[in-house]
């Protein structure tokens, strides 16, 4: 049989196990792995504009800090915020100025808007000095219009950063009035930061009329409070002995033309804001209880603060000419020195 299968042709091949069979195993040819190339992406740019993002630093409160001024930073003090979600700087005013705003000052005194304080106070150690202007009609006892001249208020006040969250000051007004002995009193005003951003604040005024008492909230984009007007007693109307008339800071006026009596609002609701605009311009709007103002204030540095608003009539431009003979007109400008 075997030498037929070699006849045939047909033979075993062992050539592939000799090295079984003697021992000396071979390592068998590992084949080449073919390797494929990874490509790496390219690292996040969200962070790429230092410049642009913030972080927040315990040791200063409320205050944003641009990146890239190589100083060293602590675990926990830096917030960085991505550029599809950073807050716009016009808006910034929110979460940065709620405690000590950038405000100047408002017509009444104190820094707030145009005719309402708000719950923000001047830094320690921060002094502002405010001047505004507004016309007025003058009215004689037949309820005529005198057009002689021109007649205005030029409203002094100042305001001080006394402790943190305190802030004191005072305003008087001083007025063109030849036909009358009209009384503007002067004004001490105070604010006091209580929890949270909560305020306490109060007018006492030095001559016979008006005190008020307020508390107010929020931000600077807007706030509320409510207060309370006490310390005058209620007018009488009498032709023989007028009582002089008294006006109080906030609040409108109730006068009953039956009895002849009139006193100012025991309570009274504010509401005011500051709108950016841009970084160097605010839309002003507040409400005081009886009149709404609407207007514009310029901010350079936050030093110089120029701002121009409507005021809108309100009880006191509607009582005759017997009874309040001034009435001021629906316009006001003016301004700041904050240092």
């Amino acid at each position: 049989m075997l030498l037929g299968a070699v006849g045939s042709g047909f033979a075993l091949d062992l050539s592939q196990y000799q090295g079984y069979l003697s021992g000396n195993r071979r390592k068998a040819a590992v084949q080449e792995q073919k390797q494929s190339n990874v490509l790496l992406e390219e690292p996040s740019n969200n962070y790429r504009s230092q410049n642009e993002d913030a972080y927040y630093v315990t040791s200063e409160q409320n205050q944003f800090i641009p990146l890239g001024n190589n100083q060293p930073q602590k675990d926990g003090e830096r917030f960085l915020v991505p550029p599809d979600t950073r807050v716009p700087k016009e808006l910034r005013p929110l979460l940065v100025e709620q405690r000590t705003p950038r405000q100047g000052l408002a017509l009444n005194g104190g820094t707030g808007a145009t005719l309402v304080p708000s719950p923000g106070v001047l830094e320690p150690d921060k002094t502002a000095i405010g001047v505004q202007v507004q016309t007025f009609d003058l009215y004689n006892i037949n309820n005529v219009k005198y057009t002689d001249e021109d007649y205005f208020d030029i409203n002094v006040s100042a305001a001080w950063g006394v402790s943190d969250g305190m802030e004191i000051g005072f305003d008087k007004t001083f007025a063109n009035q030849d036909h009358y002995d009209l009384e503007e009193p002067f004004y001490l005003n105070l604010k006091y930061q209580a929890t949270g951003n909560v305020t306490l604040g109060g007018s006492i005024n030095c001559n016979s009329g008006y005190h008020s008492a307020w508390v107010a909230a929020g931000v600077p984009v807007i706030w509320v409070g409510v207060g309370g007007n006490f310390g005058a007693s209620d007018y009488k109307h009498s032709y023989v002995t007028p009582p002089k008339f008294r006006r109080a800071k906030y609040g409108g006026y109730n006068y009953n033309y039956n009895t002849g009596r009139g006193y100012a609002d025991e309570f009274f609701f504010l509401v005011g804001g500051l709108i950016p605009l841009n970084d160097n311009l605010r839309f002003v709007y507040d409400f005081n209880g009886d009149r709404f103002s609407l207007g514009f204030r310029f901010n350079y540095s936050n030093t110089l603060f120029l701002n121009a608003s409507y005021i809108s009539n309100g009880d006191y431009e509607n009582l005759p000419g017997q009874i309040a003979h001034r009435r001021n007109r629906n316009f006001v400008m003016g301004g700041t020195v904050a240092f």
